[in-house]
Parts: structure tokens; C-alpha cells; sequence
């Protein structure tokens, strides 16, 4: 991977120069420490901004939107017209962080990694160009609920990204191609070498960052090996349900959840669509069956298996890579405190006290 090195003032040129070839959206700063990723036009382009706290909804909506539509449907003399609808407008989105590139690598390994490739996403895909930013900033970037240290995720993606943006401080920021479209982009004047001092202060950096993560869930490794050999107790998966509300948020917000339903709805007397809209596994609906009977009516089934989803070795085998990306969204959304630090927690502390007891004593 090159890299190379932009003052912080050049940072709107580079915008400028996506922008001629893709629409740019960004993150931006709304009241409070509410963010959220926005298209950047003439008007608000003067306040982007990097260092803020990672907006709550995701930008995996660029990849895999919230509501898409797949068809339209027309009725003709003969019988009906179906003609594809597809998304291939370039866009990239600059500041993405750490966590949410790894969420939409796992999209990837799901829709496009396996025998059957989704078209719809397959194209989408295809033009989106990835500007990751290092999360540095301890006071703005890092939320008391991240934890991607633990699911190796951040705060620095090592892969996925076209450029990677980092604040090495004094105006500095270094820039690392990840893709041949990024290394194009390495070309434009107003980037300019670095030396052996710049990789000095990455990593130092770096090392200083990763321990100012305050949620450090070290139990991942023994959670997933509990759940995938079945040891979690029957109580702790309703413990689990008990709380929860069954509102979807912590999948709404999730950028690595995948499951979707698909609906046709009428546009006009002679007209209709398909659309794909995301779906929820805490919904009662979820896995209700054509005819009625659902086999997982009760809640703490359905959050048994999100979490059996998340952290199963078959699914982590499958895809080769955990379906949480250590966000902290989950936390942040769920009042029934059931976010995935929370649960990996009861787990732990059920399953080794279940052990124990049955340790025999000297």
C-alpha cells in the first residue's frame, strides 16, 4: 500500500476531486452529538467534519438500502411487463470509520461471497469508492460503548478501504491507497511524500488510542466457543428475552446485520414494484411461516438465535469474519441493556458459574 501525506487545508480539495466522479456523501454534525452521513453539495461543504461521534444510522444504507426498489411491474394486453431496477449511481462516502467498513465487508462476504450473488447489491457495490478515517480524536471518535478493539475491527481497518485518512496532528494527515482506483488518486498534486518520522507517529498514535477504549470485552473467544458448542443455559437465552422489547433497533442500527424481507406494493391502477426492506429478528413476525405457525414465537428464541447468528463458529467459518463490528450501537439503542457487550458478559458469567458447580471439590 502507498502512502502519502495531505495538509489539513488540502482536505476540501481532495472532496472536490471525488466529487467530480462520484456523488460524495459524508459525515456532519447536527445538535448535540448527533451526526449523520449527508450528500456534500455547494452549500454544506464548509462542514464536513472527521472528528465527531460516528453517526447512529449506519452508511451500510449505501450499500444495502433501507427500503430498495428490485422490480417494476406493468400490466400489458398480454400479461405483464417486469423490467429490473438497479442503483449504479458512483458514489463514495468519505469518513467512514473503521467499524462500519467492516460491517460492509461482512454485506459482502454475504451477498457476494457465496454460491448464489446478489445482483442488486452486486452492482451497487461495485460503485462505491471507500474513504476510511482512523478513529484518533478520543474525545469525539471514540463513544464509551465502542468496542472494536475486541472484535479487531479498529480503530485502523487494514482492509477494504480505496484511502485511508489519519490525523498524525500538526495539520498532517497521512493517506494510505488500499485499491488501485485509491492509488489513482495518489497522483493529484496536493498530496506529497512522507517520511520514516510520519509512520513513527502512526503508530504511536495508534498504541495511545487503543487504550482509551473504556468497554473492553475480552470474552468474545469463550462466548463463541460456548455458543457454538451449546453450552449457554436455557435461562440465560430467556434472561436475555425477558428483556428485550422487541422493537429491531439494535438490528435497524447494526451495520453487518443482513436479513431483509421482500414486498410487492401497488404504484398505480396498472403498475407495481418490488421492494427489499430490511427486517428485524426481534420482530414477531420475523419467522412466521405462510400458514400461520411460527416456530419461534417466543422472544428469547429469536434473540437466541440473533446472537447464535453473531457468534457461532459455523457462521464465523462461513463468512470468515464475526457478524459484530464492535460499534457500540446495540448498547446505545437497547433499553432492556442487552446490547452485545451485555450479553457476551451474562453468558461468560452463567456458563463458568454452571461449570464450576459442577467441579468436583479436593
Amino acid at each position: 500500500m502507498r502512502a502519502r501525506l495531505i495538509h489539513q487545508d488540502d482536505l476540501p480539495r481532495l472532496v472536490a476531486r471525488l466529487r467530480r466522479d462520484y456523488e460524495v456523501v459524508a459525515p456532519f454534525r447536527g445538535r448535540g452529538r448527533d451526526t449523520a452521513f449527508e450528500v456534500v453539495t455547494d452549500r454544506n461543504q464548509d462542514q464536513l467534519a472527521l472528528h465527531l461521534p460516528n453517526p447512529v444510522y449506519p452508511p451500510k444504507r449505501y450499500a444495502l438500502p433501507h427500503i430498495e426498489r428490485l422490480l417494476r411491474i406493468r400490466r400489458t394486453d398480454g400479461g405483464y411487463d417486469l423490467q429490473p431496477a438497479y442503483d449504479e449511481t458512483p458514489r463514495a462516502i468519505f469518513g467512514i470509520r473503521s467499524c462500519d467498513l467492516a460491517g460492509i465487508l461482512h454485506l459482502d462476504s454475504f451477498y457476494l461471497g457465496r454460491d448464489f450473488r446478489d445482483d442488486h447489491y452486486a452492482r451497487r457495490r461495485r460503485n462505491l469508492f471507500l474513504v476510511n478515517v482512523v478513529c484518533t480524536d478520543v474525545e469525539e471518535d471514540i463513544d464509551e460503548n465502542c468496542f472494536c478493539v475486541c472484535t479487531d475491527t479498529g480503530p485502523a481497518a487494514r482492509e477494504g478501504f480505496d484511502l485511508q485518512l489519519m490525523d498524525l496532528g500538526q495539520g498532517e494527515w497521512m493517506v494510505v491507497a488500499g485499491s488501485p482506483a485509491g492509488e489513482k488518486l495518489l497522483e493529484e498534486p496536493f498530496f506529497r511524500r512522507g517520511g520514516p518520522e510520519h509512520i513513527r507517529r502512526r503508530r504511536a498514535i495508534l498504541t495511545g488510542v487503543r487504550a482509551q477504549f473504556k468497554d473492553m470485552t475480552s470474552w468474545f473467544a469463550a462466548t463463541v466457543r460456548y455458543v457454538s458448542r451449546g453450552k449457554v443455559l436455557e435461562s440465560t437465552w430467556q434472561e436475555i428475552g425477558r428483556r428485550c422489547l422487541e422493537c429491531g433497533g439494535c438490528t435497524y442500527l447494526c451495520p453487518a446485520c443482513t436479513c431483509f424481507t421482500v414486498s410487492d406494493r401497488q404504484t398505480g391502477p396498472d403498475t407495481w414494484e418490488r421492494v427489499r426492506l430490511w427486517d428485524a429478528c426481534a420482530l414477531s413476525g420475523f419467522t412466521r411461516m405462510a400458514g400461520g405457525h411460527n416456530p419461534r414465537k417466543a422472544v428469547h428464541d429469536r434473540r437466541n438465535r440473533r446472537f447464535f447468528r453473531k457468534l457461532a463458529h459455523y457462521f464465523i467459518q462461513r463468512e470468515l469474519s464475526m457478524a459484530c463490528v464492535g460499534c457500540g450501537r446495540c448498547v446505545d439503542t437497547c433499553h432492556g441493556d442487552i446490547g452485545m457487550p451485555s450479553v457476551v458478559e451474562m453468558i461468560r458469567r452463567a456458563t463458568v458459574m454452571e461449570e464450576t458447580r459442577h467441579v468436583p471439590s479436593a
